[in-house]
């Protein structure tokens, strides 16, 4: 956009009504220029591949579609198209659309929405609550359920249409490795991805069947649904690409199930979804949300890193997209290997395998709250954490009964945060046969999904790590080489727990190569449990 242009949409004299203020907001393919109680939106001359707004007949076409387009799930918000006209050395908003090589640019005019009224709003200040989403639920209820896809949209729900957007993804985001989203993550996603297209090919199938493919709005999250005590409106949704917008309504509900997750709102996410797939008589809602949440989840990331790139943007405005782009990468991932529902992690093995080096990364990676044994152990007897234990005091705080304590601790906080839907990570030895026979029991109990992973590794690795304690600053355990015999004759493999709930995985190779074939194990577990 010439910046001459943008110089005098900024002006309140520019417009015919004279605003109070104007307020210039862009994203990586918008100029949006706040004029209350109107907002004119401008296409940048831009061209991605999957969007071409580059000559100023697209730009025109994309704005008028975007009027026709938005029309359907909002009734008053978009007033039409107008022509930004050349005169002299200024410029003039005309509600004529002319064929003259006067125009210069063309906006999208609309009214101006009440902020408080948003679904972000009610998120932000804590009063979003199930009315507002069965109001959301009756409404896009309605707009799929009056829908009649023909043979061109049913298409679209096919694995072959599908996967031209999803290796697009991979393709335009192999750029940014290493800058918002790191190897092992972006191979995870794609391996979970693929393979969920080779084992369910049946689902698909059975979608097109049921013509759950739809036109749908293809960018439906919380900052385009307004609701107001009268009425519900959802705007802004995508006109550059047919393809985006037509799919199964799983991948647009997801978009929205993904928001609400994305702002730690996985309660009322879950209730949405149920709510929608009561609606719709959609049994396979549920299961094929996931799979359509990671999806989202990545396209966020890759709209936010092409944001991060962009040199017209300020500085500080790139660098929260950059780490905004990050925290959506990972959410796809975690979809990818843990889906959205609770789950308990359970990172057990024997002394020096690296199953705290291993807890420590998904507490980190997934924002999971992690409760450590040796952390609980030492709090509990008042002894510095980062200290080896006094030989004097070691006797007197590894007895089974402060042993038994510990656990006992480890269980209740764990119930605790499990109690309130929310995921845990445990991590402890788990030594013990009656330790775990004790925490299966609690799982039972809480109806709670869990997956044990016992960390293996050879001894001399082992012992060479418990040599090497001395000097590291931030180890809790105060389990060291000459402690290795004794405790290892203490650990009982974990025979008990069944397949399904516990993989194992070698720690004597670095730690990256680890996590990605961790990652890639936990990925076939869960479309294998999708699938069941």
């Amino acid at each position: 956009m010439d910046s001459r242009l943008i110089t005098f949409f900024q002006k309140k004299n520019a417009y015919p009504h004279h605003p109070e203020m104007v307020e210039h907001v862009q994203t990586h393919i918008s100029h949006v220029f706040l004029a209350p109680p109107y907002v004119y939106k401008f296409k940048k001359s831009v061209d991605f591949g999957f969007l071409d707004y580059s000559s100023l007949e697209k730009r025109k076409e994309y704005c008028h579609r975007e009027v026709e387009l938005n029309r359907r799930l909002s009734d008053d918000i978009y007033l039409g198209v107008v022509s930004i006209i050349k005169e002299a050395d200024s410029f003039r908003i005309s509600d004529d659309l002319l064929q003259s090589d006067s125009v210069v640019e063309y906006a999208v005019m609309m009214k101006q929405l009440a902020e408080e009224y948003f679904l972000h709003s009610y998120l932000e200040s804590g009063t979003l609550t199930n009315s507002h989403l069965d109001r959301v639920a009756d409404k896009l209820a309605e707009f799929y359920n009056n829908q009649q896809p023909d043979e061109q949209v049913l298409q679209y729900g096919q694995i072959e249409s599908i996967k031209v957007n999803t290796d697009e993804n991979f393709e335009q985001t192999k750029a940014f490795i290493g800058k918002t989203i790191d190897s092992n993550t972006f191979r995870a996603i794609q391996y979970f991805t693929n393979k969920y297209f080779e084992r369910r090919k049946e689902l698909f199938e059975r979608r097109i069947a049921q013509k759950r493919i739809v036109d749908g709005h293809g960018d439906l999250h919380l900052e385009h649904i307004h609701i107001t005590p009268e009425k519900v409106q959802i705007y802004d949704c995508i006109e550059f690409n047919d393809r985006f917008r037509y799919g199964d309504l799983a991948a647009d509900l997801a978009f929205l199930a993904m928001d609400l997750d994305f702002n730690n709102c996985w309660q009322e996410e879950r209730y949405f979804i149920d709510q929608m797939a009561q609606k719709l008589d959609d049994s396979d809602l549920l299961e094929i949300t996931d799979f359509y949440k990671c999806y989202r989840a990545y396209v966020k990331g890759k709209v936010k890193s092409l944001q991060s790139g962009e040199e017209e943007v300020p500085q500080a405005d790139r660098e929260k997209a950059e780490q905004t782009a990050l925290a959506y990468f990972d959410l796809s991932l975690r979809y990818a290997l843990l889906g959205s529902k609770p789950i308990v992690l359970i990172f057990m093995g024997g002394v020096g395998t690296g199953k705290t080096t291993l807890a420590k990364h998904f507490e980190q990676k997934f924002n999971i709250h992690r409760f450590s044994s040796d952390h609980i152990r030492k709090s509990m007897a008042g002894v510095d954490l980062q200290k080896r234990t006094p030989a004097e005091k070691r006797d007197e705080l590894y007895t089974p009964s402060i042993s038994e304590q510990t656990y006992q601790t480890l269980f209740d906080k764990m119930e605790q945060h499990a109690g309130k839907g929310k995921s845990v990570i445990l991590d402890a030895t788990f030594s013990s046969r009656m330790s775990r026979e004790k925490l299966l029991q609690k799982f039972q109990e809480l109806e709670i999904d869990y997956l044990f992973v016992e960390a293996k590794a050879p001894d001399e690795v082992v012992k060479s790590r418990l040599n090497q304690r001395d000097q590291q600053d931030d180890v809790v355990s105060d389990a060291r080489l000459e402690d290795f015999e004794i405790l290892k004759k203490r650990y009982s493999s974990p025979s008990e727990i069944a397949d399904e709930n516990i993989t194992s995985i070698q720690t004597d190779q670095p730690v990256e190569e680890t996590i990605r074939t961790l990652y890639f194990e936990l990925a076939d577990r869960n479309i294998t449990s999708i699938n069941n």
